[in-house]
């Protein structure tokens, strides 16, 4: 039987890669972005539906999917201030996670950091930790978290993290307790979790960047 999947953040370096692979898979028969704006992709599988997600809460129509998939998150040079990362990286994700339930979804996909942790020091992982958990609470029938470490791909936007992560993959030999923090593309983070979702799982599984490396 053909899913629906519903994707946010389709416009990133993981989201469109991964929304090319659901129009691809014929695992699902529709795929529902939640957009901005336009993503200038034409497929006869593609819905895309234009979200003010500053009012996600209040979305009365919020469209019915088997699986959610939520590749937002931005950065804290391009967010401007703390407030703003959480909005996006944390306010965003959960609502959706909580919208897309309520609507009937049954699996929700995250892509989250490796390092989250509610109780680091760090604001970053800090938030990302506090979104892991309050997910985990969710009463959806599987709940898959990614957890990437530095992440490889063509931006359209050029990032301090990307020019790190290609300067230290050349350098630096990554084995033993340094081979989780290797650096991972971004299409082998869609393929893991385009793997995964041919699972079929019930519960709640995080995925680190050195599992996804092996998938």
């Amino acid at each position: 039987m053909e899913k629906t999947a519903i994707i946010a953040g389709a416009s990133g370096l993981i989201g469109r890669s991964l929304t090319q692979n659901l129009l691809q898979s014929n695992n699902y028969g529709q795929v529902i972005a939640l957009v901005r704006k336009p993503l200038g992709i034409q497929h006869e599988k593609l819905k895309e539906l234009t979200v003010d997600f500053d009012n996600l809460s209040e979305m009365s129509d919020f469209p019915n999917g088997d699986d959610i998939f939520c590749c937002l998150g931005t950065t804290m040079k391009k967010a401007g201030s703390k407030e703003a990362f959480y909005k996006v990286d944390f306010t965003y994700c959960y609502e959706l996670a909580k919208k897309g339930l309520e609507a009937g979804g049954d699996r929700f996909f995250l892509v989250s950091a490796m390092g989250s942790n509610i109780k680091s020091r760090f604001f970053y992982n800090r938030v990302k930790g506090e979104l892991e958990d309050k997910v985990s609470f969710l009463n959806y029938r599987t709940i898959y978290m990614f957890k990437p470490s530095l992440i490889r791909g063509p931006r359209e936007e050029r990032r301090a993290g990307e020019k790190f992560a290609q300067f230290i993959t050349r350098v630096i030999p990554f084995f033993g307790p340094l081979k989780k923090y290797k650096p991972i593309h971004a299409d082998k983070i869609v393929d893991a979790m385009m793997k995964v979702a041919r699972q079929e799982d019930k519960g709640c599984y995080f995925y680190e960047s050195e599992i996804m490396q092996k998938m």
